[in-house]
C-alpha cells in the first residue's frame, strides 16, 4: 500500500504553519510532518538526528521532521523510520509545487500523491490583488484551496477573491477558514488526479 502524501503551500504568511499546528493538535493519525524548519512551529522535543531528516516525535503518534537531505532521501528515511499513516509536506513561501510533485510521481516508490492544498490569504490577496508568477503556479496547482484569513475582509471582498481563485483554478474546491480552521477530513485522503 502506497503512503499518501499531501503538498501544503502558499505564501509566506498565509497560514501554513498554523495548518500544521491545527493538524497535530486534531488528529489522532500516525503522520510525519515535513518541513523546512522545525523553529516555525515552535515545538518541544528531543531532536533524533537521521541521514536526511532531524525528527521530533509527539503526542498522538505525529512526527515533526525537518529536511537536512534531498527530498527524496527524507521521504524515504521517513517511510524506513517512522512508516506513517499519511505524509505531510510544507513548501517555502515562494515555492513551486510542481517539482515536488515531479518527484514525487516520478522518482519515489511506495508513495502517491494525496492532494496539494494552497492557502490563500483573503486579505493579502484584497490588499495586493496582483499575484506574481510563483502565487499562480500555487493556486493552478492545488486540488485544495483553503481561503484564510476570511475574517479581515468584507463579504464582498471575500467573493471578490473568491471569484479570482476560481479563474485560475475551476477545478479546486475552495474552502473558507479562520486561523486554518476547519474539518481536516475535507482535505486528507482526497486522492489527487495529479
Amino acid at each position: 500500500m502506497k503512503t499518501p502524501i499531501v503538498i501544503v503551500t502558499g505564501y509566506l504568511g498565509a497560514g501554513k504553519t498554523t495548518l500544521l499546528r491545527n493538524i497535530i493538535a486534531s488528529t489522532d493519525r500516525k503522520i510525519a510532518i515535513l518541513m523546512n524548519e522545525f523553529g516555525e512551529v515552535g515545538i518541544d522535543g528531543t531532536i533524533l538526528r537521521g541521514k536526511a531528516i532531524d525528527m521530533i516525535e509527539l503526542s498522538g503518534g505525529c512526527v515533526c521532521c525537518s529536511m537536512t537531505g534531498e527530498f527524496e532521501a527524507a521521504i524515504r528515511e521517513i517511510r524506513e523510520k517512522i512508516n506513517p499513516e499519511l505524509i505531510v509536506v510544507e513548501t517555502t513561501g515562494v515555492a513551486e509545487p510542481d517539482a515536488i510533485v515531479g518527484d514525487i510521481l516520478e522518482n519515489l516508490e511506495g508513495v502517491r500523491l494525496d492532494a496539494i492544498i494552497t492557502i490563500a490569504d483573503a486579505d493579502s490577496l484584497v490588499r495586493f490583488p496582483s499575484i506574481g508568477h510563483t502565487g499562480r503556479v500555487q493556486i493552478e496547482m492545488a486540488d485544495v484551496l483553503l481561503l484564510n484569513k476570511i475574517d479581515l475582509v468584507t463579504e464582498e471582498q471575500k467573493t471578490e477573491v473568491k471569484k479570482k481563485l476560481e479563474e485560475l483554478n475551476e477545478h479546486a474546491v475552495i474552502i473558507e477558514a479562520v486561523r486554518c480552521g476547519m474539518d481536516f477530513d475535507e482535505i486528507l485522503d482526497i486522492k489527487s488526479p495529479k
